[in-house]
């Protein structure tokens, strides 16, 4: 509302196209249904799409090959296992496994980029709005669950064999995902403190409200707070004349309209904000920056307790280290 205006007084571009407005029942609602629209329909889509591209592939090569002429007892056997001990197999299938691996989807140092982006993405999605949509680490678990499985069978059975190299940890990735936990902190401050309606509620509570006093007690304390967020605004205006049609100004029961409500904290006679919006900003931003402090401070506290690699780990590549010493020590004195 402070950004795109008031009636009578509302904030266009290049004079004519007015901004976008969050929905009555707040901007939440809108967020909401984007998240469940991105963890449940677009995770579906992407899991379909990652499974069928290479499997199409190795479809259509395996038709278009050149099958190979059968020479010997090995080539109409379909387990190799089968067949007699010590029987000479011929060229045919010594050059299967290699045909049956050539026609799988090509792989290359950066075929896991994508892997590792996707659960990035992923796990931006669901630590950063979470406060938006809290059903977002359930269906990333499940998507998780099932896609883990279906990787495995791509892997496996429709793309190329990996070429396995050493390493001790992700790289950069692990610099990524602590630069998103801590965005994640900040912005699920700014939805629970400023795009929510936490801070007025609270506010009216103990401050605006009946039980401000703290003497009421038979009363909802939360009574009139509808009535409170909502300013008024004349239609005797001309400037209101200017924003509205006169048809949009008589009810479908032919009444004219005197004056109408908004959800806003200004003043009915100059629009100018009141001083309890100012001191809800105050509130909001004040609560943003507790709740970012005391989140991370639990954040890096927690990390440090647990470690990045855990302690049977570590101990058995030091097991591993040691023992690989001593074979080359034995060699040196033999």
């Amino acid at each position: 509302d402070r950004i795109n205006g008031h009636p009578g007084g509302y904030v266009r571009i290049a004079g004519k196209w007015r901004l976008e407005e969050c929905h009555p029942s707040g901007c939440l609602t809108d967020l909401f249904i984007q998240m469940a629209i991105i963890m449940v329909l677009k995770q579906t889509i992407n899991n379909v799409f990652e499974f069928a591209g290479p499997w199409l592939c190795r479809w259509v090569k395996m038709n278009r090959s050149k099958k190979l002429q059968r020479k010997c007892a090995h080539c109409y056997l379909k387990d190799e296992s089968e067949a007699k001990t010590g029987a000479e197999l011929c060229e045919n299938c010594k050059l299967r496994d290699w045909l049956s691996n050539y026609r799988l989807s090509d792989v290359d140092s950066f075929s896991l980029f994508n892997e590792f982006l996707e659960m990035v993405i992923q796990f931006s999605f669901t630590t950063i709005f979470v406060a938006a949509f809290p059903l977002a680490p359930l269906l990333a678990l499940i998507n998780n669950i099932i896609e883990i499985r279906l990787d495995a069978i791509k892997m496996v059975s429709l793309e190329r064999r990996l070429v396995p190299k050493k390493t001790n940890d992700v790289g950069v990735w692990i610099d990524v995902l602590e630069a998103i936990g801590v965005l994640a902190v900040i912005a699920n401050g700014l939805v629970i403190g400023v795009s929510s309606d936490f801070i007025p509620r609270l506010l009216y509570r103990y401050y605006y409200g009946p039980c401000a006093n703290g003497t009421v007690t038979d009363i909802d304390c939360m009574a009139g707070y509808i009535n409170n967020t909502l300013s008024i605004a004349r239609v005797d205006d001309q400037n209101f004349h200017n924003e509205f049609l006169p048809h949009q100004m008589v009810t479908n029961s032919g009444l004219n309209v005197t004056f109408c409500s908004y959800k806003d904290y200004r003043n009915n006679d100059d629009y100018s904000l009141t001083p309890q919006f100012w001191l809800i900003l105050a509130v909001r931003f004040a609560f943003v920056i507790l709740f970012e402090h005391v989140v991370v401070i639990c954040k890096f506290i927690a990390a440090w307790f647990v470690p990045s690699a855990p302690m049977q780990v570590k101990n058995h590549r030091l097991f591993d280290k040691l023992n690989r010493l001593k074979e080359e020590l034995r060699s040196f004195e033999a």
